[in-house]
């Protein structure tokens, strides 16, 4: 392991760097509350989230060179469709489930936690289905007036909308049983897996000429079978107490929360990339959406690791809001911004500094897509260290407050959008992302220092420095 060598094997040997790195986080995060049990969770989620990123830019990699820039520009397309398809069908059940199955499993509210189960899988899985037939019906009725082999490409799409929407929700449930590997793995590390199997299958052993149709398809096969063991890992993590306890369901209050998260869920995929590629491809043609999307993955690669960490953290601050530990809190989210910190700023470092290379791999037509790079890294960055009150108002009772300010940035994203992609391009595509995610972050912050007296930084503000050393 060289210079991150841990040393547990040698008697009184001077620790590793990364010893004593986990030591003092481990040490910060006690301070405001955290157990030794979350710090070894959040190990595990980062650990998650890097094997997860490595092996999902491994099959991106693979699928832009076999398409190349126009068809990888198509699938780019139908896949931010297929992402809009899924936000309507799972009505946000699943960010629901890290809640409501936290609660009622840590209360032992069998019957709550055996009806939130079924009421949530049939009401994800009916409704994206629903939404899946219909978008099939349309492609169907409109097949005439759609380009050769779009409409069999729409179908596959379709087919995904609902393995994907019930990939996401069973993994928040295990994410609400604390299961972290199991809820992460699936998604995370075996789709990409699968799904870069198919492609290197498909092409190389095969010899088939693969479309964006197939890769779609090749998409559906991977969600479908990451699903399957999904599903068997929570069929062992459900306690058989409440297998066995008769449903009770308190409907009316889990559709007044998901509500809240519907709003901010919509407003979080118009300022998302997922929109600009919607925007680039009408716009102005397949082969930008290409260079957007792939810069866009590219990018998100410096929210992985800030992910794994709220991941881990977010119930904790549920917790100290709760308990009215407003001191703990404080610490907390500066330790968390600078957790956050510490895993992306180096590879924003990487993308600025050698973005030209790694964009080079995908094709020679993706350099062009450096620019964007250079402003969704901005834009990343900040959402992702000091833009966490994006993440700790929802989980304190404030998500309509956050989601008046997610909903109001995300309408000037797409005003910025319409103005600026048709006058600059992609790089206009790009300049808009960056001015609302900016524009949100620091209203954000406001509202934190507002509702929670909380400010997100990288060092304790004033009053939280004199009672640190207590």
């Amino acid at each position: 392991m060289g210079a991150l060598e841990l040393n547990s094997g040698e008697a009184g040997a001077r620790p590793g760097p990364l010893t004593r790195l986990l030591a003092h986080g481990a040490v910060l995060l006690g301070r405001s509350g955290v157990r030794s049990a979350l710090v070894k969770g959040a190990v595990w989620s980062v650990s998650a989230n890097v094997a997860g990123a490595a092996a999902s830019f491994a099959t991106q990699l693979i699928l832009a060179r076999s398409l190349e820039a126009t068809r990888y520009g198509v699938y780019s397309y139908l896949l931010a469709w297929v992402n809009v398809a899924v936000l309507v069908g799972k009505l946000e059940f699943d960010n629901a489930a890290i809640r409501f199955v936290g609660i009622y499993d840590g209360r032992r509210q069998d019957g709550l936690l055996h009806g939130f189960l079924r009421f949530g899988g049939r009401v994800v899985g009916g409704t994206a289905t629903g939404v899946a037939l219909t978008a099939g019906v349309a492609a169907w009725l409109l097949r005439a007036r759609l380009p050769a082999g779009t409409a069999g490409a729409l179908w596959a799409a379709c087919a995904l909308v609902p393995l994907t929407a019930l990939l996401g929700f069973s993994g928040c449930v295990l994410q609400g049983f604390r299961r972290v590997l199991q809820a992460q793995v699936p998604q995370l590390l075996l789709r990409p897996v699968l799904f870069g199997a198919g492609v290197v299958v498909s092409g190389s052993a095969l010899g088939l000429q693969l479309g964006a149709g197939g890769a779609v398809a090749l998409n559906a096969a991977a969600t479908a079978m990451a699903l399957g063991v999904s599903l068997f890992l929570l069929s062992r993590v459900v306690p058989a107490s409440a297998v066995a306890a008769a449903p009770a369901f308190d409907t009316a209050q889990w559709m007044r929360t998901v509500r809240g998260f519907i709003l901010i869920s919509a407003a979080q995929l118009v300022l998302s990339q997922q929109s600009d590629i919607l925007v680039v491809g009408t716009l102005l043609g397949p082969r930008d959406a290409g260079l957007y999307s792939v810069a866009s993955q590219l990018t998100n690669l410096i929210g992985l690791g800030a992910s794994a960490v709220l991941f881990v953290v977010l119930p904790t601050v549920s917790a100290l809001h709760a308990q009215g530990r407003k001191a703990e809190l404080q610490r907390l989210a500066v330790y968390t911004v600078r957790g956050c910190a510490a895993v992306s700023v180096p590879v924003t470092v990487l993308l600025v500094a050698a973005g030209h290379v790694v964009l080079r791999a995908y094709g020679p037509a993706f350099v062009d897509a450096y620019p964007i790079v250079l402003l969704l890294s901005v834009a990343q960055l900040a959402g992702v260290t000091i833009g966490i009150p994006g993440a700790l108002l929802p989980m304190t009772g404030h998500e309509w407050e956050a989601g008046r300010v997610i909903v109001g940035t995300a309408l000037l994203n797409l005003a910025l959008t319409s103005v600026l992609t048709p006058a600059f391009g992609v790089v206009g595509a790009a300049t808009a992302t960056l001015v609302a995610a900016l524009t949100r972050v620091a209203v954000l912050r406001w509202y934190a220092r507002r509702y929670l007296g909380v400010a997100t930084l990288l060092r304790l503000p004033a009053e939280g420095r004199a009672t640190e050393g207590a």
